[in-house]
Order: C-alpha cells, then structure tokens, then sequence
C-alpha cells in the first residue's frame, strides 16, 4: 500500500505541474462560448443550455470520460447576463467534480462593439477512488477508506471585447491557485498530506465572423491555453456557417489531434454537436481518437430570426439612405462649383477682354511711334489722349518697379528718345484703402518712380511730367487701382 500511496502521489503532483487537462478539454467551445470565459453568459441575447460528454481515448479502458453542464442567458437589462456551469471529469481512479455560478456585466461602445466582464465563483472536490484499481492484498486496512476526496473553493474571471464581427477574450480558470490537501493521504516519503495544487489558466480566445452574404459566413478562430511551468497549448478552427442553423469545419490542437465537427440548430430551439479527434501523437498507436456529443436547448429566440432580419434589412436601407444623402450633397457641392467656375469665367472673360484692349490700346500708341507717329489714315497721334499699362501695377503701399512692369517702360523709354519732341503727363494711382492724403502721396510716389526709372534709361526730364491722382476705381481688383497711365502732352 505504501507504494501505492507513493504513485498517487506522484501522479497528482505530476497533474500539478503537466496541468494538461485540469480545465477540462472541449471541441465544442466555438458554438458554447460560455465555456472558459464568464464574460460571455448570456452574452447572446437569449437563454440556452447545453449538455457535453466526451470520450477520450475511449478504445483504452478507464480512460478520460468528461461531462459538462452549462446554463446561461441575459436578464432583463441585455447588458447583464448570469450561468452556471458544472462538469465531471474522471481518469482512471481520479475524479474531480466542479461548478461555478457566473455573473456578467458589458458596456455598449456603440456600434455594434461591446466590452464584457465576468466574474465566477465555485467549488472543486477531487476525488481518488480505490474501488477502480486492482490490489494484491485487498485486507490492507488502507482500503477501507475506499474514497479519498477533498474540497476547496474556485474562481474564473474573464473580459470579451466584440467590435463588430471580431470578437476577442481572456479568461483565467482557477485564478485563486488553491493547494486541496487529502487529510487522510500521507506521503509515505516526506510524512506530509498529499496536495492537489489548481494551477492558474491562462485562456485567450479570437474569433471573426466573415460574411460571405445574408446566409453564408466563414468563422475562423483560435484558442491559446498558457499555464505558468507547461508548455503553451492552441487550437486553431474555421467552422462553415448557414444561416447560423447548420455548421461543419475542421479544428487542429497543437501536439494532439486533428478535429472534425459539425452541428445543427433544429426546429429553431434544439440543438445538436458532434467532433470527432484524430490523434496525432505517440497515443494514435493505442487509440483511434475521441468522440464529443454536444446536445442543447435555446429559447427567448423564437422570433428571433425574424427581428434580427429586419434588423438587418433597416440597417442596409439606414446606410443606403445615408449614402444617397451624401451623394444629394456630393451633387449640390458640384452644381454649386459648376455654377461658381461659370460666374468665375465670365468675370475672367469679362476681365481678359478688358485686358486685351488695354493691349490693344498700348500696342496701337507703341505701332505708331514706331512707325514714325502715323496713323493709318496718314494722321498723327493727337495730344490728350491717356494709355494705361498693361503691367504697370505695385504691391500694396510699395511704388517699387516689378521685374514685370520693365518691358513696357523700356518700350515707352525707347520711344521717347526717338521722338524727343514727345512730352508726356506720369499719373500714379492708389486703390481705395487708406486715407485721402495717404493715397495721394502714395499716387504721387509711384509716378515718380516711372519718370526715375525713364530718365535712368535715357529719357530727358523735360520730356515727363508727373501727378498723383490719388483714388480712382477704374477696375474690379485692388491690384488694377494700383497703377500708372500716361498722356500726351504735346508733340
């Protein structure tokens, strides 16, 4: 018996650091997510329950047999939702036997994204029955308490975000970490009460939900088990989806099996699972996989389709309407660029056309001069009449000369030294910002800035006088009032 005890021992310790299985395994945890995390019960809108029995490695006697219990649904407030889960899960001669009650509360982020947070609170009674194993000496007084269990409390806390169609969470299973002490198992070597330890559980689930159209969607999604002191565990699963009535997919476990599983919502409430594990370790020598049933119960969905169509069917004709009034403004912006650009070239025309007989105006004096100061009628060039440039203009309250402006009173200049009869009036102009007095001397410098800038270029002073006429609005911009005109005074 003392080598016995030492066994039991060892195999529980060793349950202690593998953890491999001490949060039960399940398959059918993409369609009962309630499962690991608490901040998912009652998290879709209606009540179910489910009942799950798994048979692993069934071809080899007293192997792992697991069932599951669970119940949730969401209270009056959607936002909060309770469960309970409770499961039996045996090996051989242990057993252990657990249930939570669950608690979940989620804050709506607004569109369609909702942030979840769980709490559960429970209990676990190990157990190691004698009963299952086969002792050369059965009046060993160590048998009579054919039972050796012990108890102690558990917890699980869990947050779940949705954002539209992704979903993620974390869980920890048995995050109290207790150590459940057999009173009546001795270590034989050490004297001490031999322990279970809970070793805490690290769960993360992710998930999305590809639409592919109103009935057909993909869910792909992973599971990644991390338990401080064993080796990291995942399970990847894309599960096919018909109008959430009919699924079927295909689900890999890291260094353990390769899973097939499909499943059936019938006559709107019943619902039915089954996954079949393919081994791929050393085991597949031994046995042939694992079988999960999953059967379960939803209401408060009776009429849930129909509302969750027409739900759906608002939505598309919300976003429809919002797309044909942002197009409706879309073309009122247009319409009105259109008209704007219209309005815009006919002041430009209007402008350019006023610009083209201003040059034409300059080029007729410029032609004359040129060609001896004759008209085409044989006349001459009379006294009085007044030429505005066409690029003679000045920045505001500057009379500097642009690089711009040069061409035309280099021409000018060219002509007054070949006609030194010519004597011409420099009149400088201000638009109408500023005082009175300021644009008159302002108009004042400017035009004898032109008669400096004549003269540098060979112009004799006698040959210009210079006035500021202060303001007068001849043009539509304040750039056009800022100019110079000459008159013939005499010839």
């Amino acid at each position: 018996m003392k080598k016995l005890s030492i066994i039991i021992a060892l195999v529980v310790a060793g349950l202690y650091q593998a953890t491999a299985q001490q949060v039960p395994l399940y398959s059918h945890y993409y369609y009962n997510q309630f499962l690991y995390n608490p901040a998912l019960a009652g998290s879709k809108g209606y009540g179910q329950f489910y009942l799950l029995q798994r048979n692993q490695w069934f071809s080899i006697p007293n192997s792992p047999v697991t069932q599951a219990f669970t119940i949730d649904g969401p209270l009056s407030n959607k936002n909060v939702g309770i469960g309970l889960g409770l499961y039996h899960d045996q090996a051989g001669q242990f057993n252990i036997i657990g249930g939570q009650a669950a608690y979940r509360y989620s804050i709506d982020l607004g569109s369609d994204n909702k942030l979840g947070f769980g709490f559960a609170l429970g209990a676990v009674n190990n157990r190691i029955d004698y009963t299952n194993i086969n002792p050369q000496d059965w009046t060993d007084p160590d048998l009579a308490n054919q039972f050796q269990g012990t108890t102690g409390y558990d917890a699980n806390i869990g947050v779940n975000l949705t954002a539209g169609d992704f979903n993620i969470g974390v869980s920890v299973p048995q995050i109290v970490g207790n150590q459940l002490a057999y009173s009546s198992l001795i270590n034989s070597v050490n004297g001490k009460n031999v322990r279970y330890g809970l070793a805490r559980h690290f769960i993360t689930n992710l998930a999305y939900n590809w639409k592919f159209n109103s009935d057909w969607s993909l869910q792909p999604s992973a599971l990644i088990r991390v338990v401080p002191n064993a080796r990291l565990q995942y399970d990847i699963n894309a599960m096919l989806n018909y109008n959430d009535k009919y699924w079927g997919g295909a689900m890999y476990r890291s260094g353990y099996s390769a899973t097939l599983a499909a499943g059936a919502r019938l006559a709107q409430q019943f619902v039915a699972g089954y996954a079949y594990d393919i081994a791929i370790h050393n085991v597949r020598k031994y046995t042939v996989g694992a079988h999960e049933f999953m059967i379960g119960y939803q209401w408060g969905r009776e009429n849930n389709d129909l509302p969750e169509k027409v739900k759906k069917t608002q939505d598309e004709l919300e976003k429809t309407k919002h797309k044909v009034d942002s197009l409706e403004d879309e073309l009122k912006k247009h319409d009105k660029r259109i008209k704007d650009n219209k309005d815009g070239l006919d002041d430009d025309q209007d402008e350019i056309d006023e610009i083209k007989a201003k040059i034409k105006t300059f080029d007729d004096f410029m032609k004359e001069y040129k060609d001896g100061a004759k008209r085409p009628d044989g006349s001459t060039s009379g006294t009085g009449q007044v030429y505005t440039f066409n690029n003679v203009y000045f920045d505001t309250d500057k009379w500097d000369i642009k690089t711009e402006a040069r061409g035309e009173l280099d021409n000018l200049a060219t002509i007054l030294k070949e006609n030194p009869n010519l004597k011409i009036e420099v009149a400088g102009y201000a638009d109408q910002r500023g005082s009175v007095s300021h644009n008159q001397w302002l108009s004042n410098k400017r035009s004898n800035a032109v008669r400096e800038y004549l003269i540098r270029n060979g112009v004799s002073p006698d040959q210009l006088v210079t006035v500021g006429n202060g303001v007068t609005v001849s043009a539509p911009g304040l750039d056009q009032n800022r100019r110079v005109e000459f008159k013939i005074l005499s010839r």
